[in-house]
């Protein structure tokens, strides 16, 4: 298309990297690259590097006051799934507005760096009543990997032996 401010490949490579290929959107933050299955070299690709301001006039957001370098600078450009990139154009880019766009890009960019090196831990969530009867070592609640016990659980247990409510081993 004439006329059109892309992003250079340097650009591009760089946006997505610091996403680090996870969709922006913090409804979504999917994974958006995985290795093929059928051959070494390849990978799958969903991700997509977008304008947050149009890159041609008439585009979703456009912005005539910014100059084709801003339109195409690292600043403008924010790095979504598939989905998402078609999903923020949509009713002309209305939905989502140059703003929100940009508190996505800086939330993440900022989640990105707050998770670096760190493992990533899933936490189940308890909650309701937990009984147990029997002998020997007999727990209502038995917590063996990082839980959520949410207020008002209730964890119970009766019978002979080690008997507890809850086991947190």
């Amino acid at each position: 298309m004439a006329n059109r401010d892309d992003f250079s490949q340097p650009t591009i490579n760089t946006i997505q990297k610091r996403a680090a290929f996870i969709c922006s959107n913090p409804e979504c933050r999917c994974l958006t690259i995985a290795p093929s299955e059928i051959n070494l070299e390849e990978f799958l690709y969903i991700g997509c590097v977008a304008h947050i301001t149009a890159a041609t006039e008439g585009g979703p957001r456009y912005d005539s006051s910014l100059t084709a370098k801003q339109r195409s600078d690292i600043s403008n450009g924010i790095f979504l799934c598939s989905s998402c990139a078609t999903m923020i154009d949509k009713n002309d880019g209305k939905d989502f507005p140059v703003g929100l766009l940009n508190k996505w890009k800086r939330e993440h960019e900022t989640w990105i760096r707050d998770t670096l090196n760190k493992k990533h831990i899933t936490i189940t969530e308890v909650n309701g009543t937990h009984e147990a009867q029997g002998v020997g070592d007999v727990a209502g609640l038995r917590i063996t990997k990082p839980t959520k016990i949410k207020p008002g659980t209730i964890a119970r247990a009766s019978g002979i032996g080690k008997v507890s409510g809850t086991s947190i081993e």
